[in-house]
């Protein structure tokens, strides 16, 4: 079976791949949220974020009106809801016509407004809320939270890795917590103080910004009451003999004239 990624015809895909789809794919991880469009089911793509959420929803023409719509079919899931699962809901949507379809899909949407946001939607809604080019003071256009790339990093890795696919509103402060221990045990890489912290605080600031009102995510941060961390201590490494020696006769060489300061 084919299942390499080609570049779909232009169009309103614009940039959006059409393959034919796989779970395979489904859980292959991205740089940037990707759509990949079934050669096999005409309308049926999957969205894919950067936290490993692959997401299928259903393009149609409404006949009434002449517009696209789309319905939000489910989350991919190996067990319960896979690619040929993806499709025959497709399948048996196309059987009742855009009206009948349209209706469907409008109960869905209020449905899942009512259960609520995924801590990987929120997180990518957050990114793009940090990175936006507001006017600062000095006049210039910059992003609204200008180390918005290291907060994403910890937010992704971490926090999305972790609980992305778990309902914003479900996360308890054990959740956290527990994500914390695990950061400083290793389980995610080399154990780390520092990125706990950091977790936590990126944490924070996205509970706190998904519970104020207009948005609604939460109805309060679970980032509160947390056990202390153990203090970070500075290094203690000193160079060794060796180390000092290559240091000194190396303030001896002339820098290579690219790297040479000159009057201002």
């Amino acid at each position: 079976m084919d299942s390499s990624i080609a570049p779909s015809s232009a169009g309103k895909r614009g940039r959006n791949s059409s393959v034919i789809l796989t779970d395979r794919l489904c859980e292959k991880r991205v740089a940037k949220r990707t759509k990949l469009y079934d050669r096999k089911c005409p309308g049926l793509y999957v969205s894919i974020t950067t936290a490993g959420v692959a997401t299928f929803s259903y393009k149609f023409t409404d006949r009434q009106t002449g517009k696209q719509r789309t319905g939000w079919l489910s989350v991919y899931n190996p067990e319960t809801f896979t690619v040929e699962d993806a499709r025959s809901r497709v399948y048996g949507l196309k059987g009742l016509g855009t009206e009948a379809i349209t209706e469907t899909f409008r109960d869905q949407k209020a449905t899942k407004a009512r259960r609520g946001n995924t801590v990987a939607e929120i997180i990518e809604e957050r990114i793009e809320w940090m990175k936006t080019p507001v006017r600062k003071p000095d006049g210039e256009m910059r992003p609204r939270l200008e180390a918005w790339e290291n907060t994403a990093s910890h937010l992704r890795r971490f926090l999305g890795a972790r609980l992305g696919k778990t309902l914003a509103g479900d996360v308890t402060k054990h959740d956290i917590a527990t994500l914390s221990n695990d950061i400083v045990a290793g389980k995610f890489g080399k154990p780390s103080v520092s990125n706990a912290r950091h977790m936590r605080k990126a944490a924070s600031g996205l509970f706190n910004w998904a519970a104020e009102a207009g948005r609604d995510y939460v109805t309060a941060s679970p980032c509160i009451n947390l056990p202390k961390l153990d203090p970070e201590h500075p290094r203690t490494r000193v160079l060794s003999e060796e180390e000092i020696r290559v240091f000194w006769h190396g303030l001896d060489r002339e820098l290579p004239r690219a790297a040479r300061c000159t009057p201002g």
